[in-house]
C-alpha cells in the first residue's frame, strides 16, 4: 500500500504546496482523496488520471475539490475507456459541482463523473480497498476516510475535534490529520497539531501525518505540538512525498 501526498496546504496553495489532495495506491488499485488547486498538476507525476479507480471528495469546499474541472477536460479529451470515474463525495456534489462548468451539461459531466453520496458510517468497496465514511464536525458537510486492506489508511478531512476522529483513526499504520491551528479559536472548525497529537495517542496510531497547516506558520511548531501529547512517529506532510506502508 503506498500513499502519496499531492496537496498539503491548508486554504491555498503556496509555491511549494498545492491545496489537499492524496493518492494511495495498492496494485491496480488508485484512489485520489480531495482534489484541490494544484493537485491536478502533481497527480499528473504520479499517475495516468485514466487510471484512477475513484476519487473521494472529503466535503464541499473549493481547496478540497476545485481541480475537478481541469481533471474534467482531460478526463473528456482523452476519452478514456474506465469513464465515468466514480466519485463519492458528500450528497448534492453533482448539482453544486456543475454550476462551475460553463457551457457543460449534467449530460456532459456524468459522462466522465458517476457521483456516490457519502452518507455517516457508510462502507463501500474501491477496487482491493474497503473504505468507510465517517461524519466529522465541519461547515459544510464533510467526512472522514478509512481506508483498510493490509494496512490502514485514515484521514480526518478537515474538521473541529469530535469523538468520531477517534473512530477514523483507531489502529491506523498511517493517520493523516490535518492540523490547521497552533492556537485554540473556538470558532474556526479545525484541529490544533496539539489535538492531533491527543487523537493519535488515544487511538493507537501507528504513524502520524500532520496536514493542512495554515501556510504562515512554522511546521516545526506544529510538530512539537503534537510530540507532546502523542510519542509515536510524527510526520510534517509536504507535496509529492511517497510513503510504503509495508513490513
Amino acid at each position: 500500500m503506498r500513499l502519496v501526498t499531492l496537496g498539503t496546504s491548508a486554504a491555498y496553495p503556496t509555491i511549494e504546496r498545492a491545496s489537499s489532495g492524496y493518492l494511495v495506491n495498492e496494485g491496480k488499485t488508485n484512489i485520489l482523496m480531495d482534489l484541490g488547486s494544484g493537485v491536478f498538476r502533481n497527480l499528473l507525476r504520479w499517475v495516468d488520471p485514466s487510471d484512477l479507480s475513484a476519487i473521494i471528495i472529503s466535503h464541499l469546499h473549493q481547496d478540497h475539490f476545485i481541480d475537478i474541472y481541469p481533471m474534467y477536460y482531460y478526463l473528456a479529451f482523452h476519452r478514456s475507456e474506465h469513464l465515468p470515474i466514480n466519485v463519492y463525495a458528500p450528497e448534492g456534489a453533482r448539482d453544486f459541482i456543475l454550476q462551475i462548468f460553463s457551457g457543460v451539461s449534467g449530460s456532459r459531466l456524468d459522462a466522465v463523473y458517476s457521483f456516490k453520496s457519502l452518507k455517516d458510517r457508510m462502507f463501500f468497496n474501491i477496487g482491493s480497498i474497503k473504505c468507510q465514511s465517517i461524519k466529522v464536525k465541519h461547515t459544510p458537510m464533510a467526512f472522514g476516510i478509512r481506508l483498510t486492506s493490509q494496512y490502514i489508511i485514515s484521514y480526518s478531512s478537515d474538521t473541529a475535534f469530535n469523538e468520531a476522529l477517534y473512530d477514523i483513526a483507531a489502529d491506523s499504520d498511517i493517520f493523516i490529520c490535518e492540523a490547521t491551528k497552533q492556537d485554540d479559536y473556538k470558532d474556526i472548525l479545525h484541529l490544533t497539531a496539539t489535538q492531533a497529537g491527543i487523537i493519535a495517542r488515544k487511538a493507537n496510531v501507528k504513524n502520524l501525518m500532520l496536514t493542512h497547516i495554515w501556510p504562515d506558520f512554522d511546521p516545526a511548531r506544529s510538530q512539537q505540538m503534537a510530540a507532546e501529547q502523542y510519542d509515536g512517529p510524527i510526520i510534517i506532510a509536504e507535496d509529492n512525498m511517497e510513503i510504503y506502508l509495508d513490513s
